[in-house]
């Protein structure tokens, strides 16, 4: 009767096995379809993130390189070389420094960043090399003038008050003027505007050009050495 009731066991106990077998394999069967198709969602999803991401990317870099363009009006420039006689100052050819002035209007297109802009000037002009009480002598020539950035560091205090408004959100809006000086330089050796006579680069970074001569002046975007505007204008003499 024992053998008879284990063999009983053993075989309710076998069926019960087979049928846990035979439900898992069947749960197990349902399930790997469902299990695939979000492995797949999964993947769909991840792609086509990466792709998103990398055609905004390649946007944004197009974007970021695309050359500013603006349309820059040169509105006033008067000047006169600078002379170490003050008897001659105010005649009909001489001009202090400060007095050599050129003024620029912003008329349309993108907003420049000061940073990144720099401005080139050339003419017939002069610059004062040495020491002025030190036996210093001016220079007379081709003048080039270089504005490293648009910037107030490290330039004299007459262009951050000259240019105040245009200097607050760091960039040269529609609508702004840029006032330039002969003596916007900070320091001779430390400014951000770099003045050469005739290729002679060691001066004091002051600069005047010649009444009723010719000047050339570019407006460059520094990244990309793209040249944004560039006008031609005859210096009038400044007035005292």
């Amino acid at each position: 009767m024992t053998v008879y009731r284990i063999s009983l066991l053993m075989k309710t106990w076998g069926k019960i096995r087979a049928k846990e077998f035979f439900s898992s394999e069947s749960v197990s069967d349902a399930v790997t379809p469902i299990i695939g198709s979000l492995l797949m969602l999964i993947v769909l999803v991840v792609l086509a993130s990466v792709i998103a991401i990398s055609f905004s990317n390649i946007a944004n870099e197009g974007k970021s390189t695309q050359p500013l363009m603006a349309r820059i009006s040169l509105e006033s420039c008067e000047g006169g070389l600078s002379s170490t006689n003050f008897s001659e100052i105010n005649d009909e050819e001489t001009a202090n420094f400060q007095k050599n002035r050129i003024v620029l209007l912003h008329k349309g297109g993108d907003s420049l960043p000061l940073d990144t802009i720099s401005i080139k000037i050339s003419g017939d002009g002069n610059a004062y090399q040495g020491i002025v009480t030190g036996g210093g002598h001016l220079l007379y020539g081709d003048t080039q003038v270089i504005y490293e950035n648009l910037g107030s560091k490290e330039k004299n205090n007459t262009y951050a008050n000259q240019n105040d408004a245009l200097l607050k959100d760091g960039f040269w809006s529609v609508g702004e003027r840029l006032t330039l000086h002969g003596r916007d330089r900070w320091k001779s050796d430390i400014s951000t505007v770099k003045v050469s006579v005739n290729g002679d680069s060691d001066t004091s970074n002051n600069y005047g050009f010649k009444a009723g001569s010719e000047i050339t002046l570019k407006v460059i975007d520094i990244k990309s050495s793209n040249v944004i505007a560039e006008q031609k204008v005859i210096v009038k003499h400044a007035v005292s």
